[in-house]
């Protein structure tokens, strides 16, 4: 017999294809849960279930929900002032980024992470002159054509093209869209870089990466990569852009640039930057750069961009993360390293090899020996088993992104490292039992 929420997600499905608002050529399928309630750091569905939420949205909800700061700001900014080109906290919202950002000497705003990035890539095509940029494999940027999946054939010229089983691949993919525009490199690795970069630098316009590579394991960069990727860029006039639509102020006020000490030109966030409750993406760059725009050199348009109820939520979320020179964020990792902490304890327990790694506000888990150097490393076996956990995770209350991170929120109690300790108990006991008999 199906529950209420079954059923009702049989209702869906008629007209929501697959019953899902967004999918991947992932080996798993999506129980969709239907929530009714939230707060804090739990979520409950149309049965009554209760979860603890480490998905937050792919990470977007980093105040936890129903902040009362957050949502007075939003309800505010409805009743004084919906639907204008210009409000008067523009300034003060432009001010916060650009005091938080190294790199944000200039800012403007769109609403998704996909649009944001192919923005910054026009800005730096139109800033060098040149057409090409460089990416690095499994990496994520967003869903157009020419910036997801794809691997690599010729080491010489690593242009990136389809091919079966592809993550990210697609069908109705702009033909030639990935080839004519980027080369596709391994991450971490230097000499590759300087490889491509020596042979072919009066090509590319820039180099696009996660400072930590949250979407191929949660990878950290090794000692000095992100500075030697700095120096090669200036080196061979190219344009280094950091995508911090996971990473920015999820890590930290200064995002992951602040963290390593590398400033980029151009810096794409989105996500966590407001809150999670409305969409808002941010270029942010150098005002060398960024006055191509100013120059209307370069077209960024958008009717959305720079909307009140989106402003009102970036700066309430960035004033609530910077109080007392960011006094939550130490917190939150307190309260999410406990959590990491007896997943690791009690995966030993259950006899399933998984570590932790990455920064703390946005680290992933993998049922492996030892944590991935590269995101090459992150095989489709280690993958398998990382959504087979995730599944028994949300069987037994607890929420985890699809990518097996562990997104941390402000709202974290030790009522819910309580939670994940009882409960994560018999998600792995699931989990082994369902790992020893596939391997």
């Amino acid at each position: 017999m199906l529950t209420k929420m079954q059923e009702y997600h049989e209702k869906v499905k008629q007209f929501l294809p697959g019953g899902v608002h967004y999918n991947f050529n992932l080996p798993w399928e999506e129980s969709p849960l239907h929530f009714v309630k939230t707060q804090d750091s739990r979520v409950f569905d149309m049965d009554g279930n209760e979860y603890l939420d480490l998905y937050a949205r792919f990470g977007a909800m980093i105040l936890g929900h129903g902040n009362k700061v957050y949502q007075d700001a939003l309800k505010a900014a409805i009743d004084r002032v919906l639907c204008v080109s210009h409000c008067d906290f523009d300034y003060e919202v432009l001010e916060l980024i650009h005091s938080l950002v190294p790199s944000a000497e200039m800012i403007r705003f769109g609403l998704a992470g996909t649009e944001i990035v192919q923005n910054a890539l026009r800005v730096a095509r139109a800033y060098t002159g040149k057409n090409r940029f460089v990416r690095f494999e499994k990496h994520y940027h967003g869903n157009n054509d020419n910036i997801m999946g794809g691997k690599a054939v010729n080491a010489d010229y690593p242009v990136p093209q389809d091919f079966a089983g592809d993550t990210y691949g697609t069908s109705g993919r702009a033909a030639d869209c990935m080839e004519s525009q980027s080369f596709l490199i391994p991450w971490n690795d230097e000499a590759a870089l300087e490889k491509l970069l020596a042979a072919h630098g009066d090509e590319i316009a820039a180099v696009i990466t996660e400072p930590m590579c949250v979407n191929g394991g949660s990878v950290e960069p090794k000692p000095g990569y992100l500075q030697k990727m700095r120096a090669l860029c200036d080196q061979y006039n190219v344009l280094l852009i950091f995508d911090e639509i996971i990473t920015g102020f999820r890590v930290g006020l200064g995002g992951a640039q602040g963290h390593y000490g590398v400033t980029p030109d151009l810096t794409t966030f989105g996500k966590a930057i407001a809150g999670g409750g409305v969409p808002v993406s941010v270029l942010a760059g150098k005002k060398e750069v960024m006055s191509l725009l100013e120059a209307k050199k370069v077209i960024h348009a958008g009717t959305f961009n720079g909307y009140p109820l989106g402003l009102a939520a970036v700066k309430a979320t960035l004033e609530i993360l910077s109080q007392d020179n960011g006094a939550v964020y130490p917190k939150m990792q307190e309260k999410i390293t406990a959590i990491q902490n007896i997943l690791v304890q009690n995966a030993a327990k259950a006899g399933i090899p998984l570590i932790v790694q990455g920064l703390p506000g946005c680290a992933a888990y993998h049922c492996c020996e030892k944590p991935l150097e590269s995101p090459s490393e992150y095989s489709f076996d280690i993958l398998t088993k990382d959504i087979i956990l995730n599944t028994c995770m949300q069987k037994h209350g607890i929420l985890v992104s699809s990518m097996s991170r562990l997104y941390s929120n402000i709202s974290l109690t030790d009522d819910d490292v309580a939670w994940f300790e009882k409960h994560s108990v018999g998600a792995l006991q699931d989990a082994a039992a369902i790992l020893e008999d596939i391997c």
